[in-house]
C-alpha cells in the first residue's frame, strides 16, 4: 500500500520517517507531502512542530485537529513545487470528504528554510474556477 502522501512508497518507508524525527524533508514539497499525511494519520504534534516558528501560535492547531478528525482523506495532488533560495511554493489539491460531500482544498502554500530546516509558512486557498 502506497503511503497517504501518494508517492509510491510505504507509510513506514515515506512520511513515518519525517513524523518520528528520524528524518527531515529536503524540500518544502516532501514537508508539504507530510504534512498532509499528518493530517491523515493525526500526526498533530508533527504539524505543529513542521510550522514556522515566527507563526506557530498564529495557526489554530486545535481546530485543525477536529477538523481532520471529521475529514475522511481520499488523495493529494502535487501541482507544482519551487524553491527560490531559502524560500519554498508548493500549490496544490487535497480530496477529502466531510459529512458526507465530497471536497477539494486548493492552496497555494509557502516555505521558509530556517537553520537548515523547512517549514510551512502559510498557506492561500485558491477559489476554483467555475
Amino acid at each position: 500500500m502506497s503511503c497517504p502522501c501518494g508517492l509510491e512508497k510505504s507509510y513506514e518507508e515515506c512520511c513515518e520517517l519525517l513524523h518520528s524525527g528520524e528524518l527531515e524533508a529536503d524540500s518544502p514539497e516532501q514537508l508539504m507531502r507530510a504534512r498532509y499525511c499528518a493530517f491523515v494519520k493525526h500526526e498533530f504534534d508533527f504539524l505543529v512542530a513542521s510550522t514556522d516558528p515566527q507563526i506557530r501560535v498564529e495557526i489554530n492547531h486545535q481546530g485543525n485537529e477536529e477538523w481532520a478528525r471529521t475529514a475522511q482523506f481520499k488523495k493529494l495532488d502535487v501541482l507544482s513545487s519551487s524553491v527560490d533560495g531559502n524560500k519554498g511554493f508548493v500549490e496544490f489539491k487535497a480530496y477529502y470528504s466531510e459529512k458526507g460531500e465530497d471536497r477539494i482544498h486548493h492552496e497555494k502554500s509557502k516555505f521558509r528554510r530556517h537553520g537548515g530546516e523547512w517549514f510551512f509558512r502559510d498557506g492561500k486557498t485558491v477559489e476554483s474556477q467555475k
